[in-house]
């Protein structure tokens, strides 16, 4: 479950709380760009820490290290939470291959058996 707007909202794709390495780079004009770790993955999306504000439905590329391959997405920021000195911000992948979604899938029913 997720809070969104002050209501809760179930999640299609359960996530794991897990820290892998990311490459975020915002599809924009001198978008932001780096490194950082996931807090949370999942088929549909992941979580990660920013030291600076990404901007809300800001588009982005997102690349993660999974177990030995690299998984590419298109995604949106959906959220931006303040979180010590920079933000959590939530990514609702939006376009993935099926390779790498069956990866996602495959470590998340792994994981969470």
């Amino acid at each position: 479950m997720v809070v969104v707007d002050g209501h809760l909202r179930k999640r299609r794709y359960p996530r794991l709380h897990v820290e892998h390495p990311v490459f975020i780079e915002v599809l924009e004009e001198r978008g932001a760009q780096g490194f950082s770790r996931t807090r949370s993955i999942g088929e549909g999306g992941c979580s990660f820490a920013s030291p600076q504000d990404i901007g809300y439905l800001s588009l982005m590329k997102v690349s993660i290290s999974l177990a030995g391959r690299v998984v590419t997405a298109d995604g949106r920021a959906v959220y931006q939470l303040p979180k010590g000195d920079g933000y959590e911000v939530g990514v609702e992948f939006l376009r993935v291959s099926s390779e790498d979604r069956l990866h996602l899938r495959q470590l998340a029913s792994t994981r969470s058996r």
